[in-house]
């Protein structure tokens, strides 16, 4: 390989190659005629690829790659129906912020324009339609493209298409140096926005200080961008000296660790502690994108809280999609690292200078965080089934919390399930956490996501946790995901399985719409494994579930490999997200 990355490139495909390799990038693909050439190159420079066997997958793949490691991957597709198939992952990848390096066929380059065929489509008006950053690999710019991309992507977090027009894949390079060569931007265009400087800093310390400092009850929300800041320390350090509480996003959980903690927040709170949130009056938004879930549709906080928010978005007009799901009192455009600093030095000085409080904090007045759950607030919660005899979805997943590996990767589909996933099924650190579609609300990206999983993370078991409607809408990548998670640690496909697409049964059967079109047949999903030579397991039964039961013996039996586990749970319980 060493050899390989002295060569001078010679095709446009080439060059994207061993671009690629340099970075030391793993590529998700699946080939058509816009991208064979490229995958050939891949192969003959042993440069890390997986296949997949949905070109949507592809870029789920690459998204849940960075999510679990923080690398950025690329994903690569043809033209046209294989382009199109890519949208839905690509605008979350944009809507949540992930880095990705997409390298998409696309229709032939003309005189400085792209000339679709009567058979393509006009991937560059879709392109712009979707604001994401687009750079053109031609016989002049084919590496420096790909360079452009890389380091945009990483800079701005956000996806970067890398567009191969038809007739150029195999076209030889006219001249190329990352020094000299210039990489042909098509007209969608995203600028970074300048660092914020050291007044931007203080003046935003200075107003947050003042704000938490006045506040009786202060509660920091921590987001993605406190782990992919490194500044977890700081933020506990802070919520230490205030005496406020902590709760995280999803993807963030475990970022803080503190007994003082609330725990996931929105959609996915415990209900024991719904009115501890509601009880905040200040609420401090760090690295957050708060969407819907994580907003709980707006009712998570009490409305007369102030919410002050700092995000860093290189890219702030990048999408609409990044809009904060409720109203924001006041938005500090600071990068973490710059910002946290300031504050604890603020506060420091201040308390050097004998300032003292005149209250107590929020922890000296409550004592403690309050419990999780109680059957007073959620009847039924701890039961092991639901009303209609079949497995309490809750009770399933407390037990596969115990019954896991403790060094686990958990990936999960959207879907009605997803409610109880991060109340109940605990991860060893934020990154260890993957959930691609929370952004734009998709279901069907859970096997793709979970392959993208365990190719980064090897040393972990990948549990994947997805509903029956996602699975079969994800089924194409089942095999991909299979592979990665038997080359590793091991993985296993849990299936919550209750026969519907239970979060429209759960939302429009109560107003009256017909029930059956979100019905869907049974399936016995421990069947299917038989295909691709991996074993399954049926679990209906309490008993399954216990410690030293059937299911225990069958993740021991099966340890290091790779599995499927259908969990025939009830569709009774309705997880709280839908409740409000």
């Amino acid at each position: 390989m060493t050899s390989s990355l002295r060569q001078t490139p010679r095709t446009v495909s080439h060059a994207i190659a061993l671009e690629i390799l340099r970075r030391g990038a793993r590529t998700y693909g699946v080939v058509g005629n816009g991208n064979i050439y490229l995958a050939s190159e891949l192969q003959l420079l042993e440069s890390p690829y997986t296949d997949m066997r949905h070109e949507a997958g592809a870029i789920a793949a690459a998204d849940a790659h960075y999510r679990a490691t923080g690398d950025v991957a690329v994903a690569t597709t043809t033209y046209g129906p294989g382009f199109t198939n890519a949208l839905t992952p690509l605008s979350e990848a944009l809507a949540a912020r992930i880095p990705l390096v997409y390298v998409a066929g696309v229709e032939p380059f003309v005189d400085d324009t792209l000339r679709p065929r009567a058979m393509d489509v006009d991937s560059l008006g879709i392109l712009n339609a979707l604001k994401v950053r687009t750079i053109i690999a031609g016989p002049t710019s084919a590496e420096a493209a790909v360079y452009t991309a890389f380091e945009f992507a990483r800079d701005a977090r956000q996806p970067v298409v890398v567009a191969v027009p038809h007739n150029l894949v195999d076209a030889q390079l006219e001249r190329e140096a990352i020094e000299d060569g210039v990489a042909h931007e098509l007209p969608v265009t995203t600028s970074l926005t300048d660092t914020a400087g050291a007044d931007d800093a203080q003046r935003a310390a200075e107003s947050i200080i003042e704000q938490l400092q006045n506040a009786e009850r202060p509660l920091l929300l921590v987001g993605r961008g406190v782990v992919e800041s490194a500044t977890a320390v700081e933020t506990k350090l802070l919520g230490d000296r205030l005496g406020a509480l902590f709760a995280t996003t999803a993807m963030a959980r475990g970022a803080v660790d503190s007994e003082w903690s609330l725990g996931i927040c929105g959609g996915f709170a415990q209900r024991g502690r719904l009115e501890t949130f509601r009880a905040a009056d200040v609420v401090l938004v760090l690295g957050a994108s708060m969407n819907l879930l994580q907003m709980r549709k707006g009712t998570v906080f009490n409305s007369e809280a102030k919410i002050l928010r700092v995000d860093w978005d290189p890219t702030p007009k990048a999408s609409a999609l990044r809009a904060p799901f409720i109203q924001v009192d006041q938005l500090h455009r600071v990068p973490l690292e710059q910002l946290l600093p300031v504050i604890l030095q603020e506060l420091g000085d201040a308390d050097s200078a004998g300032v003292t409080r005149d209250k107590k904090t929020w922890r000296e007045t409550i004592g403690q965080i309050p419990d999780a759950e109680d059957e007073a607030l959620d009847p039924g919660c701890f039961a092991e089934r639901g009303d209609d005899g079949k497995l309490d979805p809750r009770h399933v997943l407390r037990r596969l919390d115990t019954l896991l590996p403790q060094e686990r990767s958990v990936v999960t589909d959207g879907g009605h399930f997803l409610g109880w996933v991060g109340k109940y099924l605990s991860c060893p650190d934020p990154q260890a956490t993957v959930l691609v579609g929370g952004a734009i609300m998709t279901i069907g990206l859970g096997l793709s996501s979970a392959t993208g999983v365990a190719t980064a993370r090897p040393d972990r078991f990948t549990a994947l946790i997805s509903g029956d409607g996602g699975t079969q809408m994800a089924m194409a990548d089942l095999g991909p995901f299979l592979n990665a998670a038997s080359q590793g640690a091991g993985g296993a496909l849990f299936v919550m399985n209750d026969a519907a697409y239970g979060a429209e049964v759960h939302q429009y059967v109560p107003k009256g719409l017909e029930e059956q079109p979100m019905l869907l047949d049974e399936v016995n999903f421990a069947e299917i494994g038989r295909a691709f030579g991996v074993p399954g397991l049926r679990v209906s039964e309490p008993e399954q579930l216990a410690d030293g039961g059937e299911l225990a013996q069958f993740l021991a039996d099966h340890r290091g490999s790779a599995c499927i586990v259908d969990l025939v749970i009830s569709r009774v319980p309705v997880a709280d997200f839908l409740k409000e």
